[in-house]
């Protein structure tokens, strides 16, 4: 039997696919990625656009993702606990310095916390019949991240910490440009500004290549994603299992409903960060569906949840809302 979200969310996206408007332009992604404190302080990018803006011209992004989790976790060897709910507030500047080149600079801002929003996220659950896990069995609103393996604490965090997170600096070229598709190249530098100790920073600078592709489907529909590679060097976090390298790609579909309302539809994935057993440093696939409203010519507000498709694996959810200004 058919659950309601799923009816609800099947007959919205077969409104979409039969829906025709002349006005829809190239897609830009939601600014989400795994949430996981193991997963913030590595250089995996949030997914780009594959067009850059005009020459000279640039923009402000202002991107709050707030995250909530709680899972418990063991091998024969390790143990995982997290009990956390992370905001993470990044804020993008770009800049198109010359023709089909564009320079970009992140700087977070991130916050592990206790879960104000623990009830209500176990209700949403509730709800809408999402596993529950071991959610009535812990306390609400408290914080607690461990890892232990072969009985020996390697991490341990059961207080607020809040501090500036690792910058990254990226370079984009406009490979190819057309009505129909488009493709940049990118490179990212991300910088140890962070905070090891308080899982603010990875305390190391990783590197990552990628590319971003667009295709016009049809009409009001585009589809969008990026395939690329990450490299990380002189972690600081469980450094004892850490992985030295990651792939990570985006897939994502778009449609124009307005003139000023879009729907995206958006999977995100990259490879284990850690040589464990453990679920939670393992393999990562999520999906992020929500809409961007366009106010101005020159503003645009993204609004969008994402979900764990393999329980476990990251966080429970993630909620992000962005807002972009060009100048």
């Amino acid at each position: 039997m058919k659950k309601p979200a799923d009816t609800l969310f099947g007959g919205l996206f077969l409104f979409l696919l039969l829906s025709k408007h002349s006005f829809a332009g190239p897609a830009e992604p939601f600014l989400t990625r795994n949430q996981s404190p193991f997963s913030l302080i590595f250089g995996l990018p949030q997914a780009t656009a594959a067009r850059l803006p005009e020459t000279h011209e640039q923009r402000w992004i202002t991107s709050l993702n707030i995250s909530n989790q709680i899972i418990s976790q063991s091998t024969d060897n390790s143990r995982l606990f997290i009990d956390v709910e992370t905001w993470q507030l990044n804020v993008f500047y770009d800049y198109v310095f010359r023709d089909n080149w564009m320079l970009r600079v992140q700087a977070p801002l991130i916050s592990h916390r206790g879960g104000i929003l623990d009830s209500a996220i176990d209700r949403y659950h509730q709800l809408t019949g999402l596993p529950r896990d071991i959610r009535p069995s812990i306390p609400e609103n408290q914080i607690n991240i461990s890892y232990s393996e072969h009985d020996q604490l390697l991490l341990s965090i059961d207080s607020t910490q809040q501090a500036f997170g690792d910058i990254s600096i990226q370079l984009a070229w406009q490979a190819s440009k057309s009505a129909e598709q488009s493709l940049s190249h990118w490179l990212s530098l991300k910088l140890p500004s962070g905070d090891s100790n308080r899982l603010t920073g990875s305390g190391g600078t990783d590197v990552a290549i990628w590319s971003s592709f667009d295709h016009h489907l049809y009409e009001n529909n585009w589809l969008y994603g990026q395939l690329g590679l990450l490299y990380m060097s002189n972690n600081e976090v469980l450094k004892q299992i850490h992985n030295k390298g990651a792939a990570f790609a985006t897939a994502g579909i778009k449609f124009q409903v307005t003139e000023s309302v879009e729907l995206k539809t958006q999977l995100d994935l990259h490879s284990a960060l850690f040589d464990s057993k453990i679920r939670y440093l393992d393999d990562v696939v999520l999906i992020t569906f929500g809409g961007s409203y366009q106010p101005s010519n020159t503003d645009k507000v993204d609004l969008a949840i994402s979900e764990d498709i393999d329980p476990g694996a990251s966080p429970d959810v993630n909620f992000n809302i962005s807002w972009w200004t060009y100048f």
